[in-house]
């Protein structure tokens, strides 16, 4: 099919699937002001539900989702939905800590290199010292800026390993009364990358108050109540801008050693540690 055939046939689904939804309330007394209340008709609620799904599963599979993508998504939802409405609380004036994902609690650039040295022709160091890796890239064969949107869809977000004593050292502030508050820049738009982020973190037994998506996050930090306070203690990210935009606005900042961000070695308001090990004593040398 062409991709005009598959969202005519997409749309004559959705009202379908529209037509059958109406006729499922249609059992039910759903207008509460009508005077007359008819006899509930429990199997007609279970063949008009059976109308509905056999719907959604034709969209489903018009599209070529397998029986493996509707259950992956259907977890990366459960995730989504239980930390946004369970985990996720209200901020009460706590000192803040802005944490990044990438390469500070999740081993992020390990999990990409195997990612890419996967494909043939390609050879990534994941010691050097580009932020963005484009060398050992052979960009007649491959586009280095759509490879990171190819590791999204292939799911490989949510196989990324934990930094364990990374993960230990924010616990620990959350355990001392810290809000935890989750910053990445990965991009939220993308619905794989989005509930993919909620799934991994589901796991990763990091503890956290709430989750933000930004692509500048001293903007966003700037936007905040926290900011407003003066209530953000410190933040923790190893990207050498956002870390250098922190420090420059007064955000103290806890940047993981990384072999690209040697330039914040020597950067006011920035403390490098080796590991997690080292949090602990970057903050005792904060006021120092």
């Amino acid at each position: 099919m062409s991709l005009e055939e598959k969202e005519r046939l997409t749309q004559e689904f959705a009202l379908a699937l529209h037509n059958e939804v109406s006729s499922l309330v249609r059992e039910i007394n759903f207008k509460h002001h009508a005077s007359e209340r008819k006899d509930i008709v429990k199997n007609s609620i279970l063949f008009e539900g059976i109308d509905c799904f056999r719907y959604l599963l034709a969209i489903m599979n018009l599209w070529g989702f397998t029986p493996k993508d509707f259950l992956e998504a259907f977890d990366d939802k459960s995730a989504y939905l239980d930390i946004k409405y369970n985990n996720e609380q209200e901020w009460t004036g706590q000192p803040v800590v802005l944490v990044d994902v990438d390469d500070v609690v999740a081993n992020f650039r390990e999990g990409y290199a195997e990612y890419l040295n996967s494909l043939e022709g390609v050879k990534v160091d994941v010691s050097s010292s580009e932020y963005y890796f484009t060398e050992g890239i052979p960009r007649e064969k491959y586009n280095p800026e759509l490879m990171f949107q190819n590791f999204i869809e292939a799911r490989m977000l949510r196989t990324i390993s934990t930094d364990d004593s990374m993960i230990k050292a924010i616990n620990n502030l959350y355990d001392n009364g810290y809000w935890i508050h989750i910053l990445t820049a990965r991009p939220d738009w993308n619905q794989t990358c989005k509930y993919d982020t909620y799934t991994w973190l589901a796991k990763s037994g990091l503890k956290f108050h709430r989750v933000s998506f930004s692509p500048e996050k001293m903007i966003w930090a700037a936007k905040s109540k926290y900011y407003d306070s003066n209530s953000i203690f410190c933040a923790v990210d190893d990207s050498p801008k956002h870390s250098r935009e922190y420090a420059k606005h007064g955000i103290k900042v806890i940047t993981p050693k990384k072999s690209y961000n040697s330039e914040l070695n020597n950067v006011d308001n920035v403390w490098v540690v080796e590991n997690g090990d080292e949090v602990e004593a970057a903050i005792q040398n904060f006021d120092s």
